[in-house]
């Protein structure tokens, strides 16, 4: 697991958590787990302001080589343009995050579909936090017909179905693995859809990450599967930006 890479992860303040979700505990955990690298954002930029949000991720990434930057945007503060993909690429964000339930807009969004656009085109991978049944289905509904590459985040074992169902659609829809914690669960997504398409994310530290470890580790996986999905995947997405964009 020496090149493990957990696509989801975060710090700071968020008033629901009951546990330390400093950038130290997070790096506590990486190395008490052998994690060698994860993305991972500021909670403000998704509480608060993503501006003041992303600025609190660099930094904290600058501090720490085996952190990855992940940006976040609110499309309520989006008003068009290729502004903050250019941003983006050029501060060196490796992935885009969204949420659309903790910022209550609607996945049937025109700012977000025109967001979604002007990353695509930087070819930046976009996560998308769901929440619960059907959240994916209205998420490809909305924006089905752009080739972004879409990493469905928080898909819980409820969802397994829907998301085979959307995965075998689109070519360009991946999942990372944060929810799915029933025994089995990890096996059958892969076996459905092939495990180039499955990312190891474990949303630490509000979430356990052993725990996320154990449900990829006792899969049932074959050596090849299992370093894709524990980090290569990730890799090859972040991989694929487009250089020369600045």
């Amino acid at each position: 697991m020496d090149h493990t890479l957990d696509i989801n992860t975060l710090f700071g303040p968020l008033p629901s958590a009951s546990v330390d979700l400093s950038v130290e505990h997070l790096q506590a955990l990486m190395q008490k787990h052998g994690i060698a690298a994860c993305c991972t954002l500021s909670t403000i930029g998704v509480l608060l302001d993503h501006n003041t949000g992303n600025a609190a991720t660099l930094a904290a990434c600058r501090e720490a080589p085996w952190l990855i930057p992940a940006a976040t945007v609110n499309p309520f503060a989006y008003f068009g343009g290729e502004g903050p993909a250019m941003q983006f690429q050029e501060e060196g964000f490796k992935l885009v995050h969204v949420f659309p339930a903790w910022q209550g807009w609607p996945y049937a969004f025109a700012p977000f579909r025109t967001l979604l656009s002007t990353l695509s085109a930087r070819n930046l991978p976009v996560v998308v936090h769901l929440d619960g049944p059907g959240s994916a289905t209205q998420l490809l509904d909305s924006v089905g017909d752009l080739e972004s590459r879409l990493i469905l985040a928080d898909v819980d074992d409820r969802q397994i179905s829907e998301a085979i169902a959307l995965m075998r659609r689109h070519a360009n829809l991946f999942v990372e693995t944060s929810g799915l914690s029933a025994a089995g669960a990890v096996k059958l997504l892969v076996a459905a859809v092939g495990a180039e398409r499955v990312l190891f994310g474990s949303g630490a530290p509000a979430k356990p990450l052993g725990s996320a470890l154990a449900s990829i580790r006792f899969a049932g996986l074959s050596d090849s599967d299992m370093e894709r999905v524990m980090g290569l995947n990730a890799m090859g997405l972040m991989g694929r930006m487009r250089q020369g964009d600045t």
